[in-house]
């Protein structure tokens, strides 16, 4: 009883490991997301940020406008980064989750493989127990 009961706390313990890194994983692609999106809609207005060569301009106005570019090139180039980062966190964080999910498999196999030999003890008894008790019928209807 000592061992199952060691048994079933290091699956529930698995469980609950295995839980935590489930949700830590749901907020890591929770996150990879937002910091796509984010990344579309900065790819998206620097698309059509575009400046007019129609447009009178003086130098003061051109200047403000490439320095407005480059701001967009720059924070394109960051949120690709952060998108970057995030997507290792998620590879990391779902490589645990396997892991996880291959210990609780691993618990569940050994507190399986417990109980079956436990109702295989059960079983040998109950047939030793009914063996004895048709071996006294016998005994007595005989005399």
């Amino acid at each position: 009883m000592k061992r199952q009961r060691q048994l079933t706390r290091l699956r529930i313990l698995r469980e609950m490991q295995c839980q935590q890194v489930k949700q830590a994983l749901s907020q890591q692609q929770s996150r990879l997301q937002k910091e796509e999106m984010r990344l579309h809609q900065l790819e998206e207005y620097q698309k059509h940020y575009v400046w007019s060569e129609t447009r009178q301009a003086n130098g003061l106005l051109l200047n403000s406008a490439h320095m407005m570019a480059q701001s967009v090139d720059h924070a394109v180039q960051h949120q690709r980064q952060q998108v970057g980062v995030q997507q290792a966190q998620c590879r990391s964080t779902r490589n645990k989750y396997i892991n996880e999910r291959m210990q609780l498999r691993t618990a569940d196999t050994l507190l399986n493989s417990h109980q079956q030999v436990l109702k295989k003890k059960e079983a040998r008894q109950e047939q030793k127990i009914a063996d004895e008790y048709s071996g006294r019928m016998l005994f007595f209807s005989n005399e």
